[in-house]
């Protein structure tokens, strides 16, 4: 891209500012289990009506916190009977609240309140998965401002404390200097963090997990650009953001 007016590839439609709407819908059965163990990144055993079976897990995080043996989950019954997994590992109950682990729908909640005018970046035309560089962001604005949208997942809590990541991401850092890459150039350029969970009170980077994440996202601060987190509510059919919390970069003093 040369200039402003070049536009990436991707698939493209309009939205404007609006109000509070409903969120994103997850559509298929739903069915309570109890969590075993995992086997690797993408797969774990679950108890479900007193039979052990393989299921398919959405998010190649840790998530040493939520998939504790014994734990009750709730699967999305795909009805496929030739695939390998019939359900996903979809919802985690961790202390009576529902976190959803499938990270892959932090795009799709994002998405449907911009559309629906709930969340608001400027007026123009919104494209997803667009190749800029090396890099690939989910979303990208064409209107009087020019902005890169970077979505991460946060499923990760501690003490009421939304953080990311929670497993180490190159990938992640990478994105984030691409931002500021582009912030530099004259774009705009946003790292947007959507918590899966509806009682976080604010969000701070997991320094410990990752620390060149965390170095990344203050230089990225301090080159403008914006980073923002929202929560969510969750049910077993719909996903929503709830509302903006705020960000903390300053670790030393998260407890506080």
């Amino acid at each position: 891209m040369k200039n402003k007016e070049d536009v990436p590839s991707g698939i493209s439609f309009f939205y404007a500012k609006g109000r509070y709407t409903m969120g994103y819908k997850i559509a298929g059965n739903k069915k309570e289990a109890i969590f075993i163990k995992r086997l690797n990144r993408f797969e774990a055993i679950v108890e479900v009506d007193g039979k052990e079976e393989l299921v398919h897990v959405p998010n190649t995080g840790r998530l040493k916190e939520l998939l504790i043996p014994e734990t009750k989950v709730y699967l999305l019954d795909s009805n496929n009977m030739k695939r390998k997994t019939r359900y996903s590992l979809m919802f985690v109950n961790k202390k009576g609240k529902l976190i959803c682990i499938n990270s892959s729908l932090a795009n799709r909640v994002l998405e449907e309140a911009i559309i629906k005018g709930d969340v608001y970046f400027g007026d123009g035309e919104l494209k997803r998965e667009v190749t800029y560089g090396n890099s690939k962001f989910d979303f990208y604005i064409k209107g009087e401002k020019h902005t890169f949208i970077e979505v991460k997942c946060v499923t990760y809590e501690l003490d009421g404390i939304a953080r990311f990541p929670d497993a180490p991401t190159d990938r992640g850092s990478r994105h984030v200097e691409e931002l500021i890459n582009l912030k530099k150039l004259g774009y705009e350029s946003k790292v947007i963090f959507i918590a899966f969970m509806d009682y976080a009170k604010y969000f701070t980077p997991y320094k410990e997990m990752d620390d060149k994440f965390y170095k990344t996202l203050l230089k990225a601060k301090e080159n403008g650009v914006d980073i923002k987190c929202f929560r969510c509510y969750i049910t077993l059919d719909e996903i929503g953001i709830l509302n903006e919390i705020p960000v903390k970069l300053d670790i030393d003093n998260h407890y506080q």
